[in-house]
């Protein structure tokens, strides 16, 4: 595993990645009021377009997919040879977007998106607070994450860097 290749892949794409989140919140706000904590989520429910909903499962999914590819061909490229070396630099690559998402989208991105009131039905919503968006975020990006989807990311880099040597 080469460490330094590794972070600065992690960096790279943990900005890529929330850049994206963003840049996607502002084509298709009430859709990501779909993922917010239940109160939001109840709040702004009359206004949300399932058909954004949908074109937004694709996108993220797509975003997601060239991120495992990315971090297959760049272990690949750096020498990074071996399931289990080619899986622990995908794990820790996502590691890098899990703990991006949640600072810079869950904590600094939310009081941004609060002040402004850009989810129609939810403004001044209680759930906005910290007190309210930790309940999802912290078992989200504490549990969810290292414990689920970063394991299952660093298994995808795996197989697919396996198959690229």
């Amino acid at each position: 595993m080469k460490w330094s290749r590794t972070i600065l892949d992690g960096i790279v794409m943990c900005v890529i990645f929330n850049g994206l989140v963003r840049l996607f919140f502002y084509v298709f706000p009430q859709a990501y009021s779909r993922m917010f904590p239940k109160g939001i989520k109840q709040a702004a429910a009359p206004y949300v377009n399932m058909k954004d909903v949908k074109v937004l499962r694709c996108v993220l999914i797509v975003i997601y997919l060239l991120m495992f590819l990315y971090m297959a061909v760049s272990a690949h490229l750096a020498g990074v040879s071996g399931f289990k070396n080619l899986f622990w630099t995908g794990y820790t690559e996502m590691m890098f977007v899990n703990a991006g998402d949640f600072f810079l989208l869950d904590f600094l991105a939310r009081i941004y998106v609060m002040d402004k009131g850009l989810i129609k039905g939810a403004e001044g919503h209680s759930d906005w607070k910290w007190s309210g968006w930790r309940k999802l975020a912290v078992p989200e990006h504490g549990l969810a994450w290292p414990l689920l989807f970063c394991p299952l990311a660093g298994v995808i880099v795996a197989v697919i860097g396996t198959l690229l040597s």
